[in-house]
């Protein structure tokens, strides 16, 4: 099979694979022959050209629609693929990838308690954070006084237990104190935005996120910041649907954060969309300050350097209420906290970029000794980073301030010349005026 429209890593598998790997199979439950089929997304140059191509292809069983990228998820065998695959109408085809969750020293690891002593600190109040994850159970005492509110793309199940998204939400917003009487939240103040797609199988696709992606954009929801608690088992070039479709969110305006995954400690383990390139990855590393063995490592498939940054994401123990406390690990973990970490930074300057955002983080980093495709930048240092981010406004105040005084009086002076200069002229023109000497 070759073809320039079929995403060259899964063209890959299509030609290499064996039977039943990494593929998966689907059994009609109709039928005794098992039929082999590939979770497929088809992407489209504009929304006429899906359209068109949906009407003519009604024999297909289109499983849903995506307007952020023209797109359709579907499931087709082989056969209808190689079919496909010089239709005129599509843009690319690839594989819909399954994609797998990555599961108190934190505060004094990250300088938390240094920065919440200064004067002025910020604890997230009014940025709000989407989490797209299996839900969030909030009946625990963690979550009082916290505002979450749901979104559900699938058919919303009271949630009865400890799921993943309760425990990342409680990294960024648990309301329990430690022994100084501070909360153990990272941005305790933070909104939290409940993006459910939980599911009976439990099984999370490309097209679970794409869903939840258009979802935001066209009922216009107010975002500043996505956490992903996700990637895929396979690594990533970074031009996967998926990691195309967060770029594009990040070009309006929203920060995603990712999971560096937990398929380490090769190298070439980032998978999507922790590879793509304006999504903040973040790796794991222990209570020693040690590279957590799980934790995925760059670079990308195209060799760019992935994780970003690291923070803890091993071991680290989290209250729920009185008499319910977990210990978990895991670059989701660690994604959390920086997830927690950018909403502080958003408080103090809501409207800062994601390349501004990125190059204040980068210099408030520790090197860890390890190399770039293990650690990115290092581990974020919050109150170092706040200082430096001090110190450089401050500077740009008194340029600004210097720059304004220099100004007024250069306008002063070019008045003031003018008035001398041409005085002969400017008095005979009042006196034409009014009449008056």
């Amino acid at each position: 099979m070759n073809s320039e429209k079929i995403y060259p890593l899964f063209l890959k598998k299509l030609e290499n694979q064996t039977k039943n790997q990494f593929l998966e199979i689907f059994d009609e439950d109709d039928k005794s022959v098992k039929i082999e089929k590939f979770r497929i997304i088809i992407s489209f140059k504009d929304i006429s050209k899906r359209d068109e191509f949906v009407l003519k292809n009604k024999n297909l069983e289109i499983l849903k629609q995506f307007d952020l990228i023209p797109s359709i998820s579907l499931n087709l065998t082989r056969d209808q693929i190689q079919t496909l695959k010089d239709n005129n109408l599509i843009k690319r085809i690839e594989e819909n990838q399954k994609l797998y969750l990555s599961m108190l020293h934190v505060i004094e690891d990250i300088g938390l308690n240094n920065y919440r002593r200064s004067k002025k600190h910020s604890l997230g109040k009014d940025i709000i954070i989407g989490i797209i994850d299996n839900g969030i159970n909030r009946v625990y005492d963690s979550f009082k006084g916290v505002k979450i509110t749901h979104y559900s793309l699938n058919e919303r199940n009271k949630k009865e237990k400890i799921t993943h998204g309760t425990l990342m939400a409680n990294i960024i917003v648990n309301q329990f104190q430690d022994e100084n009487k501070n909360i153990i939240g990272i941005a305790p103040d933070a909104k939290i935005i409940d993006f459910d797609i939980s599911n009976s199988k439990e099984q999370y696709f490309f097209s679970d996120i794409l869903g939840v992606f258009d979802y935001i954009v066209q009922n216009n929801i107010k975002v500043d910041i996505i956490l992903i608690p996700f990637t895929t088992l396979h690594p990533s070039d970074g031009n996967d649907f998926l990691s195309l479709c967060c770029n594009l969110l990040v070009d309006k305006g929203m920060i995603i954060v990712c999971p560096a995954g937990n398929f380490g400690p090769e190298s070439y383990t980032i998978g999507s969309p922790s590879a793509a390139e304006k999504v903040i990855t973040i790796g794991s590393y222990t209570k020693d300050k040690k590279i957590s063995y799980f934790s995925g490592r760059g670079p990308t498939l195209d060799g760019r350097i992935k994780p970003d940054f690291c923070l803890p994401g091993s071991k680290i123990e989290i209250p729920l209420s009185e008499g319910v406390r977990l210990s978990i690990s895991g670059t989701s973990v660690s994604a959390a906290i920086c997830a927690g970490l950018i909403a502080l930074i958003k408080e103090s300057n809501p409207e800062m970029s994601y390349f501004k955002m990125y190059t204040l983080i980068k210099k408030g980093c520790l090197n860890l000794g390890y190399q770039n495709i293990s650690q990115g930048s290092g581990t974020i240092l919050i109150s170092d980073m706040f200082k430096k981010e001090k110190k450089l406004g401050s500077y740009n105040q008194i340029m600004l301030k210097a720059l304004g005084i220099s100004i007024e009086y250069f306008i002063f002076f070019i008045i003031l010349f003018y008035l001398i200069y041409y005085f002969d002229l400017i008095l005979k023109w009042f006196i034409r005026i009014f009449g008056v000497i």
